[in-house]
């Protein structure tokens, strides 16, 4: 189960380094789920949650997409009320966020047709009991994107570097297995990610201060070198991709 001071700090970290929480595009996920919004999703009156939402980048993301009626964001991290101080400054009112477990939501059974949890399940010990709360708060035919750290690379990186809030990785087959469990239909399931899996490590052995000259010069030249590792992509995904994911269905 995941501990607020783990949040705390991860998210306190990553807010002193980043522009805003609108900044941050995730170069893997942010067209899957488009794709995914556009072609599983009706044309209109969606109402989206993202469940784990960490600064709420997925939120002022998708809080733009054509026909997003709301979008919320629930987080047990205290950095939810900065996030919530620069929503309003920016005065976006089909956003909002909440403070809370994703096991203990305040909201009733059907209240979404659009969940998204990313990097969220991979902390706790059995992913069904977060799965099927999630399941219970889809509309019938509603979708839900599922994101996590696929075994592989990621699972070695682990090893050189511990993440104790992590419990385990997840195949995208495995995946389906536990959406099976909590009776939804796998509509997608796919690894991508390969060169952030490979990259990853070499980004954490230098943080990114943008006022270091020596840290902007590591990270230009890493970033060179993320254009080679991408073209392996297509052929290593499927096995070593980053992110597992599977887009589902409440039927």
């Amino acid at each position: 189960m995941p501990k607020k001071e783990y949040w705390d700090t991860l998210w306190e970290d990553f807010d002193s380094q980043s522009e805003g929480p609108e900044a941050s595009v995730n170069e893997y996920l942010t067209p899957e789920i488009q794709r995914a919004y556009d072609h599983y999703l009706p044309k209109g009156d969606i109402s989206h949650l993202d469940a784990g939402c960490g600064l709420g980048n997925w939120n002022f993301l998708l809080h733009r997409f054509p026909g997003m009626r709301r979008t919320v964001g629930i987080d047990i991290s205290d950095c939810l009320y900065a996030v919530e101080r620069y929503r309003q400054e920016k005065n976006y009112r089909n956003i909002s966020f909440i403070k809370g477990d994703i096991l203990n939501l305040p909201f009733a059974d059907g209240s979404f047709n659009f969940i998204t949890c990313l990097g969220v399940i991979e902390h706790f010990e059995d992913p069904s009991v977060p799965l099927l709360k999630l399941k219970s708060l889809l509309k019938p035919g509603g979708i839900l994107f599922l994101d996590t750290p696929n075994h592989g690379l990621w699972e070695l990186y682990n090893r050189a570097f511990p993440i104790d809030e992590h419990e385990d990785y997840y195949s995208p087959g495995e995946l389906v297995n536990f959406l099976h469990k909590v009776d939804m239909e796998a509509l997608e399931s796919y690894a991508l990610g390969f060169s952030n899996a490979v990259m990853t490590p070499l980004y954490h052995m230098y943080d990114y201060n943008k006022n270091s000259p020596i840290s902007r010069g590591y990270h230009f030249l890493i970033n060179q070198l993320k254009r080679g590792v991408k073209l392996l992509d297509p052929w290593l995904d499927p096995r070593h991709g980053f992110y597992s994911i599977v887009i589902a269905r409440k039927n």
